[in-house]
């Protein structure tokens, strides 16, 4: 197919086109230097020039924390800038996907949240990523929404290397036991897009690499071997800006049917991605 990627210079798009590549996809990469969505006639420009047969989008404000004193720009990005891409892609008859947050969900709830479960966000990031789940919904009808969580990867600021970076420096390290998750790999969320979009069944999917943890059990596992000791916090013990769902598991079903195989478990995915950084460059 031929592909376009908006935010293909982030974490995720710096994964994703390299994957997308590798399997013989023609793809259009626009980092947000060539391509600023919150521009509506840039966008509707780079779609009916390019007429790709699917928009990928990964460009999205992501500091959840400093969302929450700059709202406006949080919306603008995620709201408004996502609505440009899928009313452009309406206007051209192009398919869309959209990649979106577990951060839509409240955590209230103690089993993994469906597809179909409500959204009610706690922060201003999570609403601004549901306002724009809303917007390809309201304009589209061949659309993906993928809802991943706890993302981390090569090329760019992530917990995965704040923690390893840390235990170099401490010898102990506090860390949140009480929100509980999956940590996502941006290499095993590419495969999992990858697959999906050849497979065009339209609608709302959750991928995120396989098992349940804390923040807590991650950073143990992160710093497995190393000379530091990590303990366990509650979140009321480390005051933060925005409110992070307390439980923010999300049930895989969907996307495991659709795409015919399983999702990699966290543990994998990460113990690769430590290799990885290990590796001379």
């Amino acid at each position: 197919m031929k592909l376009m990627v908006t935010g293909a210079g982030g974490m995720l798009g710096q994964a994703l086109v390299p994957c997308l590549e590798a399997r013989d996809h023609q793809v259009i990469d626009l980092p947000k230097e060539k391509l600023d969505v919150t521009h509506y006639n840039q966008v509707l420009e780079a779609i009916s020039t390019e007429k790709p047969d699917l928009v990928v989008h990964c460009a999205a404000y992501t500091k959840v924390d400093q969302a929450e004193s700059e709202p406006g720009l949080a919306y603008l990005i995620n709201g408004y800038g996502t609505e440009n891409i899928a009313v452009a892609c309406a206007n051209h008859n192009v398919a869309m996907l959209y990649v979106s947050s577990d951060y839509v969900f409240d955590g209230e709830q103690n089993t993994p949240y469906t597809t179909w479960d409500r959204t009610r966000p706690l922060s201003v990031y999570g609403k601004s990523k549901l306002a724009g789940e809303k917007a390809v919904q309201r304009h589209l009808t061949r659309f993906y929404i993928v809802r991943t969580s706890w993302l981390y990867g090569p090329n760019g600021r992530n917990f995965v290397d704040t923690i390893h970076s840390m235990a170099q420096e401490r010898d102990t390290l506090r860390v949140v036991s009480d929100q509980i998750g999956t940590p996502t790999c941006t290499l095993s969320l590419s495969e999992t897009i990858a697959d999906l979009i050849v497979t065009k069944r339209w609608g709302i999917y959750h991928a995120c690499d396989d098992g349940v943890t804390s923040w807590y059990e991650f950073a143990k596992e992160i710093v497995s071997g190393l000379p530091v000791q990590v303990i366990p916090i509650e979140t009321k013990d480390m005051p933060r800006p925005a409110t992070r769902p307390k439980y923010s598991v999300l049930d895989k079903t969907t996307t495991v049917n659709t795409i015919g195989r399983e999702l990699q478990p966290w543990k994998e995915s990460l113990r690769a991605y430590l290799d990885m950084k290990k590796q001379p460059v």
